[in-house]
């Protein structure tokens, strides 16, 4: 990596490309070894909803290979900006090889951001899983890696039987995405069928 340079892999929301700022840099890449959890408590005491949102995990099991995501270039000068994006998150600098990375990034260390120790907990009523960050990510998915991406990424993320507030009509999340109706109802038969499991 170049000091003018960094990379940070997102995993959620930031794979769609609407929730990122305008001429930003990104690669399909995978992280291997983790895997998504609806694990991460906001504490933002402006926010009229508290709600869970996604953190990564290590898993120890060699069934999952890892999570898809993106991997985005930004200047060294904005990751303070990042950090506060990702307030509540730990910043964890991985080696390059803990990812399969395009021939297109040359890096030897990727950022990546997991929740604080203190704020990992599973959603509750108290804080939902907001519908309209499933939407944001799955419709991200969707348009990046297909309907088979789209699948592994449910497949990949643990806690999908927590509460889940339909916000759709008055949406709570702040970066939210506009996605049509038909495609929302597909989002809610995969998310029941996950929520099973």
């Amino acid at each position: 990596m170049t000091s003018d340079w960094i990379y940070y892999f997102g995993y959620g929301s930031l794979v769609n490309r609407d929730t990122r700022p305008d001429g930003e840099f990104a690669e399909s890449a995978l992280l291997k070894g983790w895997q998504r959890v609806w694990e991460h408590r906001t504490a933002d005491p402006e926010r009229q909803q508290q709600c869970t949102s996604l953190s990564i995990e290590p898993i120890d099991h060699s069934d999952r290979v890892g999570i898809e995501g993106v991997v985005a270039r930004i200047p060294a000068s904005e990751l303070t900006e990042l950090d506060k994006r990702e307030s509540g998150y730990e910043r964890l600098e991985l080696p390059a090889a803990d990812f399969d990375l395009p021939a297109s990034i040359q890096t030897d260390s990727v950022f990546v951001y997991r929740s604080l120790p203190p704020n990992r907990h599973l959603a509750n009523d108290q804080h939902p899983i907001l519908q309209s960050y499933i939407d944001c990510v799955l419709a991200g998915y969707k348009t990046r890696f297909g309907d088979v991406g789209m699948h592994a990424m449910l497949d990949s993320t643990r806690g999908w039987n927590r509460p889940i507030m339909n916000d759709r009509a008055a949406p709570h999340y702040p970066r939210w995405v506009s996605v049509a109706t038909e495609v929302t109802q597909q989002f809610d038969v995969l998310v029941q069928s996950c929520s099973k499991r």
